[in-house]
């Protein structure tokens, strides 16, 4: 009776140790931070920047998606700085203070606009952020293009063309 239960015992603790030994040895995958989508994330102390992508079709301009979070309790202004067409390019816009995300690229949503990027779809940009007189970094965010049905529809707004008509001059 007693070599059973030594024996019952034995076989428990190789059952644990066997099932619980890849924990041991194996970093768990669920303790590594990543971004789960197909763009970056930046945290600029009270803004946070998630799901960062541009979307351009013609490598030249591009509308950066992005949902901002802002819990300063009033707006931030956020510079973002880029090479344009070898030369340092930067947009202001105001990020109003909000308890949930502001989106920013998307369907019905204003646009920021990146012109003369020449990075085609695949490449990435290095963009400079920085939230008011504060925080600054620096991030490699993804160009894609339209091909995915989510993105459908969300390339950046054309310049608007101005077209000069010429004014009739009045007969006398």
């Amino acid at each position: 009776m007693k070599i059973r239960a030594i024996l019952a015992i034995a076989l428990a603790l190789a059952v644990a140790t066997g099932t619980a030994g890849c924990n041991l040895i194996q970093p768990q995958a669920t303790t590594k931070q990543y971004d789960a989508s197909d763009g970056v994330a930046v945290n600029l102390g009270e803004l946070d920047l998630n799901n960062m992508i541009l979307l351009s079709d013609d490598g030249e301009s591009a509308n950066l998606i992005v949902g901002a979070i802002n819990t300063s309790g009033s707006p931030i202004t956020l510079n973002i700085s880029y090479t344009s067409n070898g030369s340092l390019a930067t947009i202001v816009t105001d990020i109003p203070s909000s308890e949930g995300v502001i989106g920013y690229g998307g369907k019905d949503q204003p646009q920021i606009v990146l012109r003369n990027i020449n990075v085609p779809a695949g490449g990435t940009l290095t963009l400079t952020l920085q939230a008011g007189d504060g925080d600054t970094r620096v991030t490699i965010v993804p160009v894609l293009n339209t091909d995915l049905p989510e993105y459908s529809g969300l390339t950046p707004s054309p310049i608007p063309t101005v077209t000069l008509t010429p004014t009739p001059t009045p007969e006398p």
